[in-house]
């Protein structure tokens, strides 16, 4: 007798799901796990950020000043603690005891590290063509202290890190997928601070001139070499062009005035 296999109806072992259906539910899922995963950081690492005192961030800030070729200047400071002076008597900044730093180098860049310390690069300073231009880099420094966004970003870094090797080993594909996920959430929360930050700034500049000139005119520069603003949905700062339309919508909202701003003075000027 011949044997004639029956072919089964049903096979346990073969989805009945197309295979794109499948990958669609697939990356459906790590989304939302690794949203939830960030929104869980996102609450824990806030909690925290509020409940850790200032000495503990100055801690930190030393070890961190520590990695930068950098030298104290009575230049940077005494213009940090200009705007210092005209803060509200009830604001977060008057827990700090801030130091200013300047670094010999072309990036043009400034860091808001732990513990109130402020780091400038030579080659921002070159880039600067006002006093009221320097003062807004530094007012919107300072507001990444008044929401201790460096503790929030560190905090929610190391967490990222640590669940994403604790769940899933150190080498993994889908680890990697999740961390490329959960990366899209971190620069979108990072845009929402330096946003805030812009917001702060201005509101300082103004308190300590009087007006807002100077509040857009190192990003209208920046924005002349910024190009498209689709590399920019997976950056750490909005596009130059976002950011001077959102201060000047904060201008007109607070009927702020444009005068006239103040060159730079020679105590700044670089050794040429």
């Amino acid at each position: 007798m011949k044997f004639t296999p029956k072919q089964l109806d049903e096979n346990v072992n073969v989805s009945k799901t197309h295979p794109l259906v499948e990958l669609l539910w697939l990356i459906g899922g790590l989304a939302l796990i690794a949203g939830s995963v960030f929104f869980l950081l996102g609450v824990t690492t806030d909690w925290a950020a509020k409940k850790t005192p200032v000495r503990v961030e100055s801690w930190l800030g030393n070890l961190a000043i520590n990695e930068f070729p950098a030298e104290e200047s009575p230049a940077l400071q005494q213009r940090l603690d200009a705007l210092l002076a005209v803060t509200p008597e009830g604001s977060p900044l008057h827990d700090y005891h801030f130091k200013i730093y300047r670094v010999e180098t072309e990036d043009v860049n400034a860091l808001a590290l732990p513990g109130g310390r402020i780091v400038v690069f030579d080659g921002l300073l070159e880039q600067v063509e006002s006093e009221n231009e320097l003062a807004m880099i530094l007012a919107h420094e300072l507001g990444h202290f008044a929401h201790r966004d460096h503790l929030r970003g560190l905090g929610r870094g190391l967490g990222l890190a640590v669940a994403s090797i604790l769940f899933l080993g150190e080498d993994n594909s889908a680890s990697d997928l999740i961390s490329k996920s959960l990366l899209t959430f971190q620069v979108k929360y990072s845009q929402d601070q330096e946003s805030a930050a812009d917001q702060f700034g201005v509101d300082l500049l103004t308190a300590r001139y009087g007006h807002a000139g100077g509040a857009t005119t190192f990003f209208a520069r920046l924005a002349e070499d910024a190009g498209s603003k689709i590399p920019y949905v997976l950056a750490s700062h909005p596009h130059p062009d976002n950011r001077i339309d959102a201060l000047n919508e904060r201008i007109e909202q607070k009927s702020y005035t444009i005068e006239k701003t103040l060159p730079v003075a020679k105590d700044l000027l670089l050794p040429q």
